[in-house]
């Protein structure tokens, strides 16, 4: 046998070649019916988040992965892998979200992280303060 014929004894040291997207469908779950609404327990978690940084977009056009969201964020490893998932394209030549949809998600990776962590200073929030209106007889 010579050195041609042998056998590559590293198959994975070959780059990842995007894959056929007809193969990610055979993969991804099928949609059911509760993927295309928003679940009771997404709008319990959007309540407990700044509405500054409400998913609007993503509620409205990706409903099944904010009932993913919010089905994981409490825990730490399960959201962080779902963000990568959605922010980094492993399958190649993905057509990746809108604009808006983007920029929610990486709003809500950057809230997820400061909430874990407690060194992190917190969200600004504007919160308007009322000036007491001067009465009639304020004058």
């Amino acid at each position: 046998m010579s050195v041609m014929d042998a056998p590559d004894p590293l198959p994975s040291a070959e780059p990842a070649r995007a894959a056929d997207p007809a193969e990610w469908t055979r993969v991804r779950s099928p949609a059911k019916d509760q993927d295309r609404v928003l679940q009771s327990q997404t709008h319990v978690w959007l309540r407990k988040i700044p509405s500054a940084i409400h998913p609007k977009h993503l509620c409205r056009y990706y409903p099944r992965i904010a009932n993913r969201l919010a089905l994981s964020w409490g825990d730490k490893s399960k959201v962080e892998q779902i963000f990568e998932d959605l922010l980094h394209d492993r399958r190649g030549q993905r057509k990746g979200f809108s604009e808006r949809v983007r920029v929610e998600i990486e709003r809500l990776e950057r809230f997820h992280a400061r909430k874990l962590h407690v060194n992190y200073p917190p969200l600004m929030v504007v919160r308007h303060r009322r000036v007491p209106s001067a009465g009639p007889d304020q004058a």
